[in-house]
């Protein structure tokens, strides 16, 4: 509103003129700077006496003193302009005064009556210089006959308003264009010929039909003996439109569905619009005069001064208040306050937005990324079940919540913070089915079950006597299905009365049944993660991994308490002819039954785990020879008793070797390297027993030794080499990069696997000198490559966990870049899982660092050690590297299939890429496609070749094998 005025001032065709107590400009509009001969903003701060003559100085003086008074008033004034000419204005004056009373300045109306003066002087000169002076004027001009009506003369204004020419008006009277009646018009003509009125609004109709509203300045003449009336026309139809558009301005405010409050600086309310009255439930004459704060709940009297001056200083605030309406209920709302002064009066002007669904809808959005928050961080479900019912009931506190996991045909509670421990112990295991209360019938259903009244309703004939007795009225459950569509329990509002769920109640169930969903979905496959990466799938025993896992922390253990420790390595004898003859069905079902009959022979702080095929190994805390061979000769026995298979007897036979710590070894390594000598040392026994394991079962010592010397000379005589293999984008069998893959050519033993020198190179120290070799020479030929314009696009690398606690690898890894000329972003270094298990500062330190030079760290061989989920996020990981042995069955074996689908799922979620390695077959090269793995490497696509070899299969189009035939 103060923008449209502001407009209409500064519109306006007469001069508006502010000064402030010293009589010095404020403000004047574009009319008023006009008239002096100047700009507006050149003239702000201009004395008003810059603009008369001294002699009028003293008139103005005296007149401003009159205004101190309070005196308002119409005068007759000669001004100067800028240029030193003179005109006459009328000047109407309205002092202002502030809240104490102080004179302020005024207000001043000025019209420019130059035109005026000058008709006049020419009347008083002569009738001929008022004609001319009449006829140039830019003001429409008409001379009447008050008698008759007749218009004497039109200037040349009124013709062009009118739209008559000269002839035509000398025939027309007042009455031709007024639309009031002649005697109404008449009657006026006789006030202005008495001069009792000088303004008239009339509204005129032009020579185009069309009809004006103006405003008419009448001035009785007298001329050859007769009196005239001179009237000047001003058109008002903007001012009249202005009008009209405040009227329609008041009637919106007051109609708006919106809050508006005017607040005086005591905080009191001056007024309100009808939906004021409205939220606050009171009548408008009951909240005129009453503070603010009998409603906010936010603030007090005492608050009121400091957010008074807050929003007077900043012109406008916008903040979020409570307030209290007649019956006591809190209403949210939204509160835009700006600063407004006009005519000497202060208030604020307070617009406020009843934000009830808003705030609900936020409250329900925070909600609903808490329970996902918590669900991300890995919180255990039933704390995650229980927080999602308590914010619910935060949110509606009018309910009361219900989460039951489906399992089977029955449901078992998983959250009801506020529920009667009565009542949810009674329904805790109760049967599904089609009259089963809400919960029960909603999940055998699959369908949302909506009770009013509990008491009536026959879905609770068999379980109403449980739920009214503590309250509870009426009950709506909705089943919380999985991503499939299954059910996988229900989540249930009870209300204290009979009643149906609102709206704003379907919205949050809709919602956290959604999220209920995810909590419990994203748990089964965490905990089916878990055992896919931690327990053998067949006998559901722990796998090596976790196994070596426990082992290691119980050696540690037994380490700092000095306590013995054994590791029994456990084989099943003639187990091969079992699968031979009689299938691996058979053979499957009796490790299961070994397992569990090997389970049974132990104590609960005891471990067995099936490393693989019909080898168990067990871990015996705090334990010695004597204990060890208690529990050897117990296992001995179990494995001895018969079983029926599938209607086959069978009699089977273990033999067990047993290593102790420490005298057998102080590591885990050492001890199930042992342990595996002497159950071997068992078996050419006779098997059927167990045997403990002695030095000299080690008959591999020397092999090793003379190992560990001719590989002490392999550098030096230049008999290792590098071996490359492709590795190929699955989607569109583009080279992806080549993996650098070390060999022995030994000079009498010939090609030396790795497998059985990379070992012996770790543990005898010389796996760092190895490592660096192996770095150079790849990128020497990665160069070499470029060089020759068939480089591939990156090189990968493997790096040992040894190398990391020797070597500054970040440092050596950027040298040997630079020295060929290659950029980290060619270059992939696979690690090991067992380095980031290493609870170690520095080698997270160094992986960060290789990660931020733009080096790829891979993880190899992954899901065959440790397989942690935690250090992929913790470590700057960006590459999976699917272990073969995941690979190698996947047309036979549904466990690796869970596995491997496992592992690339994990990768996709953590957006890694993941390389299958050992791809031999289009079969599982079409499984890995459909499970989304990015990269295959095997021989489907090439085998481990020589440089040489290498140059020439670079040069030539990537074909599949399948493509091929």
């Amino acid at each position: 509103q103060a923008a449209f005025f502001r407009h209409l001032v500064e519109e306006a065709a007469d001069g508006v003129w502010v000064i402030d107590a010293d009589s010095r400009t404020t403000y004047m509009n574009t009319r008023m700077a006009g008239m002096l001969g100047g700009e507006a903003r050149a003239l702000h701060g201009a004395p008003i006496w810059q603009f008369m003559d001294q002699d009028a100085r003293a008139a103005a003086e005296h007149n401003v003193d009159r205004r101190r008074a309070g005196v308002r008033e119409t005068h007759e004034f000669r001004f100067r302009r800028l240029d030193g000419s003179h005109f006459w204005a009328e000047v109407s004056t309205s002092p202002m005064f502030d809240a104490q009373g102080n004179y302020t300045g005024a207000f001043a109306y000025v019209l420019d009556i130059e035109q005026r003066k000058a008709t006049e002087l020419a009347l008083a000169d002569s009738e001929r210089a008022y004609r001319e002076v009449f006829d140039r004027s830019h003001a429409v001009k008409l001379v009447i006959a008050p008698d008759n009506g007749q218009i004497v003369a039109a200037n040349a204004a009124a013709r062009n308003y009118y739209g008559y020419d000269a002839e035509t008006f000398a025939r027309l009277s007042i009455h031709d264009i007024n639309t009031l009646s002649e005697a109404e018009v008449q009657a006026e003509m006789v006030r202005a010929k008495q001069e009792e009125r000088a303004y008239f609004l009339f509204r005129h109709r032009l020579a185009s039909g069309e009809v004006r509203d103006v405003e008419v300045h009448a001035t009785p003449i007298t001329t050859g003996g007769r009196t005239l009336i001179h009237s000047i026309v001003h058109d008002i139809g903007r001012q009249t439109e202005a009008e009209r558009q405040l009227r329609f301005t008041l009637y919106t405010v007051e109609q708006a569905h919106i809050s508006i409050a005017w607040v005086q600086p005591d905080g009191s309310l001056r007024d309100v619009n009808a939906y004021a009255t409205r939220m606050l439930d009171y009548p408008r004459e009951a909240l005129l005069g009453r503070p603010v704060w009998d409603f906010d709940t936010q603030f007090d009297a005492a608050d009121w001064p400091a957010l008074w001056e807050s929003i007077k200083t900043e012109g406008a605030r916008t903040f979020r208040a409570e307030i209290r309406n007649r019956s006591g209920q809190l209403v949210p709302i939204e509160v835009y306050a700006t600063f407004l002064s006009f005519d000497g009066e202060e208030c604020i002007v307070a617009y406020a937005r009843h934000i009830s669904e808003q705030v609900r809808s936020e409250r329900l959005l925070a909600l609903q990324n808490d329970t996902l928050a918590a669900i991300t961080a890995g919180h255990p479900l039933p704390h995650v079940l229980t927080q999602l019912a308590e914010r619910v009931e935060q949110l509606a506190p009018e309910i009361q919540c219900s989460i039951l996991l489906l399992d089977g045909q029955r449901v078992r509670h998983g959250a009801a913070p506020s529920l009667p421990p009565a009542f949810v112990a009674a329904i805790n295991g109760a049967h599904i089915g089609p009259q089963a209360g809400s919960c029960g019938t909603a999940a055998y259903l699959n369908q949302p079950v909506e009770v009013a009244d509990i008491a009536t309703d026959p879905l609770w004939a068999d379980y109403r006597s449980l739920a009214l007795p503590h309250g509870l009225r009426a009950c709506w459950s909705c089943p919380i299905r999985a991503s499939d569509g299954s059910v996988l329990g229900t989540f249930a509002i009870y209300y204290q009365e009979p009643r149906h769920p609102s709206p704003f109640h379907r919205r949050i169930v809709e919602a956290c049944t959604d999220l209920a969903g995810i909590a419990i979905e994203h748990r089964r496959a965490e905990d089916r993660i878990h055992t896919l990466a931690f327990y053998d799938p067949l006998t559901g025993l722990p796998n090596r991994a976790l196994f070596q896992d426990r082992a290691e922390l119980a050696i540690a253990h037994a380490h700092r308490n000095q306590l013995g420790l054994a590791l029994l390595f456990t084989d099943l004898d003639r187990f091969k002819t079992i699968n031979d003859s009689l299938g691996h069905a058979v053979g499957d079902k009796l490790l299961q039954v070994v397992a569990r009959r090997l389970e049974a022979g132990v104590r609960d702080s005891d471990t067995v785990c099936r490393l693989g095929g019909d080898e168990f190994v067990l871990l015996l805390p705090d334990c010695d020879a004597a204990g060890a061979l208690g529990v050897a000769e117990k296992l001995i026995a179990s494995a001895a008793e018969p079983v029926s298979i599938d209607g086959h007897d069978l009699n089977g036979t273990a033999s067990i070797g047993i290593a102790l710590f420490p005298q057998d070894g102080n590591s885990y390594d050492s001890l199930l390297k042992h342990a595996d000598a002497a159950m071997y040392r068992a078996k050419e026994l006779g098997r059927n027993a167990f045997c403990f394991y002695r030095q000299d079962m080690n008959a591999e010592a020397a092999e090793r030794l003379e190992l560990e010397n001719a590989l002490h000379q392999a550098l030096a005589r230049q008999e290792l080499c590098l071996y490359y293999q492709p590795q190929v984008r699955i989607a569109n069998r583009s080279l992806y990069g080549l993996e650098a893959l070390l060999r022995w050519q030994h000079p009498q033993w010939g090609m030396v696997s790795p497998a059985r020198f990379i070992p012996v190179a770790e543990e005898c120290g010389l796996i760092d000198s190895i490592g660096r070799w192996v770095l150079d020479e790849a990128c020497r030929q990665f160069s070499a490559w470029q060089a020759q314009g068939i480089a591939p696009p990156r090189i990968s690398v493997n790096l040992s966990a040894r190398q990391f606690q020797h070597d500054d690898i970040p440092a050596m890894v950027d040298a040997t870049l630079a020295r060929h000329g290659m950029s980290a972003s060619q270059l992939t270094l696979e690690i090991t899982e067992s380095l980031m298990m290493v609870r170690d500062d520095s080698t997270l330190g160094a992986l960060r660092q290789l990660d931020q030079m733009g080096v790829t760290l891979a993880v190899d061989d992954f899901g065959t050690g440790y397989s942690s989920l935690g250090y992929l996020k913790r470590y700057p990981v960006r590459e999976l590297k699917l272990d073969q042995s995941f690979v190698r069955d996947l047309d036979a074996d549904a466990d690796d299939r869970a596995l491997a689908s496992a592992v690339i799922h994990i990768g996709q979620s953590l957006r890694l890429t993941v390389v299958a390695e050992g791809v031999e077959t289009a079969s599982q090269l079409a499984f890995l496609r459909e499970q989304g793995c990015q990269v295959a490497q095997g021989y489907h696509y090439a085998r481990p070749m020589p440089a040489d070899t290498l140059d020439e299969w670079l040069r030539l189009p990537l074909v599949a094998p399948e493509e091929s035939v």
